[in-house]
């Protein structure tokens, strides 16, 4: 009995280890074809943004130079000029082109290349390169999975090319904030404190950024690289001119943001007609007339309270919501906003959605921001409500504006953040 028991004994575990093994084969081969599949889906979005970055970069600048669309270009282009000769670069230059130069003598600098090969030339380059760093900064968001990178990508598009089709920096600033936020996330503090200088020294606001370093060690060392980047963009146009040169291209730029913010604020000589801003809301819709830097005043410390909750910097969604919150507030708070600002913005309204839990009130304010900020400019809307409507009652802005509201709620007293959104092992 005791050998026949054993016999079958033996022959049951038999069975059951090759069970267990056919059963695990079966399920590894499932798991590498499951693998494969992801890898493969992973390539074809990889692609398909690419594709689409590859179009945008092939028609726009063929649009604005056949309908001779680029002044904006013109005024980066010319600045390396004036600056070489010793010109007030942010003097009026109605025979070269229209509007005014606003940015950093350094970054005049950085437009040589551009000065030197002919316009459609750098039509394309300055085209291929924000598309690049976009991609770059989308693809490397950590904690992620492609459908929502590609979410993200698709997000971001229009405002992606109304920016191009403006021939405006936006885009180059938005990528360069979201790779600062991805280099504190890598803990690569020397290149945080370099895209975050470089943002600031096209655009003031750019420096918005720096509040992420807060959440994350090598404080003391970022501090340290924002003061050697910062002194590397301030002499870098000593290259070409002179001390005293430079000394008065800075007093210049400094004069020049002043008579911008006073010209908007008093609305006598402003430089954007009708912003997309906080202040024009509250001025256009409710009669609010007051100084803007009170407003922006308050939207800073708004914008700044979430960092007194320290338990919550390990939470990587809580840092998702607040580099959300200073690319939509860097816009709506700015006083010169217009419309190809607003990929700064939407690149914050994508980020927090795709990490948002998908509340009812959540899924309302996403598709305001996609109908009256992404749509209201294009023509989505016949062009009589554009003018008569969008244009000067600023729809753009108020979806973003209640959205920054949401993202603030969540920051000061949200307690989970959706932690299933993003995986576990990520920190």
């Amino acid at each position: 009995m005791f050998k026949i028991t054993g016999y079958v004994t033996v022959v049951s575990l038999l069975k059951l280890n090759l069970q267990q093994i056919f059963r695990y084969r079966i399920q590894n081969k499932f798991y590498k074809y499951h693998i494969i599949n992801i890898l493969i889906n992973k390539t074809q979005n990889k692609a398909l943004i690419l594709l689409v970055l590859f179009a945008v970069s092939l028609v726009v600048p063929a649009q604005l130079y056949h309908n001779h669309s680029y002044n904006n270009f013109i005024i980066f282009r010319s600045s390396f000029s004036h600056l070489l000769h010793g010109m007030n670069l942010y003097g009026y230059f109605p025979k070269e082109y229209n509007d005014i130069y606003l940015y950093s003598p350094a970054f005049a600098v950085l437009m040589a290349p551009f000065s030197y090969i002919p316009i459609w030339a750098g039509l394309y380059l300055w085209t291929v390169i924000s598309c690049a760093l976009i991609y770059v900064s989308i693809i490397q968001l950590p904690g992620l999975d492609m459908p929502k990178l590609t979410a993200v990508f698709f997000i971001i598009l229009l405002e992606l090319i109304t920016s191009l089709q403006n021939m405006q920096t936006n885009a180059i600033i938005a990528a360069f904030m979201v790779l600062a936020f991805i280099s504190f996330e890598q803990k690569k503090v020397f290149f945080a404190a370099f895209f975050i200088v470089f943002a600031a020294y096209i655009k003031l606001f750019g420096l918005a950024a720096a509040m992420l370093f807060l959440l994350y060690p090598g404080r003391g060392k970022f501090v340290a690289y924002m003061f050697f980047w910062g002194l590397v963009f301030t002499i870098l146009p000593l290259i070409i001119v002179p001390v005293n040169q430079l000394i008065i291209q800075y007093q210049n730029w400094f004069h020049q943001m002043l008579d911008v913010h006073h010209g908007e604020d008093t609305m006598l000589f402003p430089n954007v007609a009708a912003p997309l801003s906080v202040m024009a809301w509250l001025r256009i819709w409710f009669g609010l007339k007051t100084n803007g830097i009170y407003i922006q005043l308050c939207g800073l410390i708004l914008l700044v309270l979430p960092l007194l909750r320290i338990n919550q910097y390990k939470n990587p969604v809580f840092r998702y919501f607040l580099i959300s919150s200073i690319l939509i507030f860097c816009v709506i708070f700015n006083h010169i906003a217009e419309s190809p600002s607003y990929i700064i913005a939407v690149f914050g309204v994508a980020l927090w959605f795709v990490n948002e839990e998908k509340a009812p009130f959540a899924w309302i304010l996403f598709v305001l921001a996609c109908i009256f900020t992404i749509l209201s400019a294009t023509s989505f809307f016949p062009e009589y409500v554009r003018h008569s409507y969008a244009i000067p009652k600023v729809w753009k802005v108020v979806p973003c504006i209640f959205i920054w509201i949401w993202i603030q709620a969540k920051l000061l007293f949200g307690k989970n953040f959706g932690k299933s959104l993003i995986p576990s092992h990520y920190n």
